[in-house]
């Protein structure tokens, strides 16, 4: 073969080669090596230790669970949080148990301001309520959230997903609510006492 078949050769090959990288269909390789969320744990399932116990809230750790016992007040996380996802796994004792998961709370025993996820074992549950503040948008899927909620005394698990003015709330792997125009973008993460008992056997969160 002269140099120019040689060369042609090399032509074709070297195309050739192009094409089967242009064939590789774009994102391929950032799904192949995704970039990792750093979780961590809100609950070592040993003590209460980054968190805090306000108006007298009766939260106790036993058998490697938060447990509330009724009563009032609430837990909150010692630090604050901004733009987070937030993984709960937690379960009604008693049926008709009412609670609630704060998130973008102050740290005013009451909270005075913040934005509320109502855990209550009813079709209440995944609600968004808004404490000192505008009333945001919300969406929810009250047929969804039927399929989704399980018996009190089975394991349930939450997932908060909240990104600037907008929370997405799913509840055992079912988006159930979104809520946009949220005005506070920071603040504590807490569980409410209001009268229910529930205990909370994971709580974990990635800060994004």
């Amino acid at each position: 073969m002269g140099f120019y078949g040689r060369a042609v050769g090399w032509l074709l090959a070297f195309s050739c080669g192009w094409l089967l990288l242009g064939s590789v269909p774009v994102g391929v390789e950032a799904l192949a090596s995704p970039r990792p969320e750093k979780s961590q744990s809100l609950f070592n399932g040993k003590d209460l230790a980054g968190w805090k116990i306000m108006r007298k809230g009766k939260f106790s750790v036993r058998d490697g669970v938060i447990f509330l016992n009724r009563g009032g007040g609430w837990l909150r996380t010692e630090k604050t949080w901004q733009d987070f996802k937030l993984r709960m796994v937690f379960r009604f004792v008693d049926k008709n148990s009412n609670s609630g998961i704060f998130f973008r709370a102050d740290n005013h025993p009451g909270p005075n301001v913040g934005y509320q996820v109502q855990t209550k074992d009813d079709i209440s549950i995944c609600s968004i309520y808004n404490r000192g503040l505008a009333k945001p948008r919300v969406q929810k899927d009250e047929k969804l959230l039927q399929k989704a909620l399980k018996p009190a005394g089975e394991w349930q698990e939450y997932r908060i997903h909240a990104m600037g003015g907008r929370v997405e709330v799913s509840l055992n792997g079912q988006r159930i609510t979104v809520a946009d125009g949220l005005a506070v973008r920071k603040g504590h993460i807490g569980i409410q006492g209001e009268g229910g008992t529930l205990e909370f056997r994971k709580i974990e969160i990635v800060a994004l």
